[in-house]
């Protein structure tokens, strides 16, 4: 499959709240995420970070509104991010680019 098509099933997944699931079965063993300029390389290590931040937010919403291929391997997203953490409410609109190699993403930088 291509990326396009793999990211349309990423993206419905994380659309109806399966984060972990989409994450265990899309993203490579060597992924390096990229937030904020702090740079997390491997499945394992970043695997942590998402599992805290699901375990540690109560998640209102987070949808992926819109895409565009930038090339056959990357692909940009816009999603809408709505949680608490703390008591604090947090609302956010963030732009992801994600690279693709094998069907799995090795390259995601937060923008």
């Amino acid at each position: 499959m291509s990326a396009i098509e793999n990211f349309e099933i990423l993206k419905e997944g994380i659309n109806q709240g399966k984060f972990m699931e989409m994450f265990e079965k899309f993203f490579d063993e060597d992924v390096v995420m990229i937030q904020n300029g702090a740079v997390v390389e491997g499945k394992t290590k970043n695997r942590e970070i998402q599992d805290n931040f699901i375990k540690n937010s109560v998640i209102h919403e987070i949808k992926i509104v819109s895409f565009e291929l930038k090339d056959s391997d990357t692909i940009i997203y816009h999603m809408i991010m709505n949680f608490e953490v703390g008591g604090h409410v947090i609302n956010k609109n963030q732009e992801v680019h994600q690279t693709w190699n094998h069907g799995k993403v090795i390259r995601e930088l937060y923008v």
